[in-house]
């Protein structure tokens, strides 16, 4: 399974369009074919920005209905209906076999999709589509080892010694406890839990960092 952050944007699409003119942010949360449930946020916290974003909804001709269901000074919630003539952003995800995990973010002109795609297969065939029907498609994180968890790749001893750390303030600035401190708690020296506590951060460092483009889209 792959895990990838893209950003997309392209010409001519209702929601990049309208959140290119104004500064608004929008979160797409449910989706049912072409209709959508969401929220949009005056990044201003104007409601003149709100009020313009409805207006332009309304006129663009790929929006066959949009409704207010609910407003604050600052965001309004929103059920919107559109209608393409080729596939959405989010069709074209799902026809690569891949699925977004919602919300979708959309602002200053991009949507940004998480997505999980079944094996690297799929992956080149959902890059595919987008980079051959949208205009700018950016990959901005991409992990082969998405559902894992620090228990996956931590020893046992390890894990307690990394979880005990970050429990009593040793990750806060200042720190609110030494290593000799964790060490006490453990009933090991600070040596000891020093090595410990740097064998599990190489882990936790190679899996976000080293992992996040791993071998240049090679997935070997």
């Amino acid at each position: 399974m792959i895990r990838s952050k893209i950003a997309i944007s392209t010409e001519h699409y209702y929601s990049c369009e309208v959140s290119k003119k104004i500064p608004i942010k929008i979160s797409v949360l449910a989706l049912n074919g072409p209709e959508g449930l969401g929220i949009v946020e005056a990044l201003d916290r104007k409601k003149e920005t709100l009020e313009e974003f409805v207006k332009l909804m309304k006129k663009s001709d790929q929006i066959i209905e949009f409704n207010v269901t609910h407003k604050t000074p600052t965001m309004y919630w929103n059920k919107v209906k559109h209608k393409l003539d080729y596939p959405s952003i989010h069709d074209s995800i799902l026809e690569s076999g891949s699925m977004t995990i919602l919300p979708i973010i959309i602002e200053n002109g991009i949507q940004y999709h998480n997505i999980l795609s079944p094996s690297a297969d799929s992956f080149r065939k959902l890059l595919g589509y987008l980079q051959e029907r949208f205009t700018d498609v950016n990959i901005r994180a991409l992990s082969s080892k998405p559902t894992e968890t620090l228990q996956d790749f931590l020893t046992d001893k390890q894990y307690e010694t990394i979880m005990l750390a970050h429990r009593n303030g040793y990750y806060e600035i200042p720190r609110r406890i030494t290593l000799e401190e964790v060490g006490e708690e453990l009933g090991i020296k600070r040596v000891a839990c020093q090595e410990r506590i740097r064998r599990a951060e190489q882990k936790i460092i190679n899996y976000y960092v080293k992992d996040s483009l791993f071998s240049d889209y090679g997935f070997q």
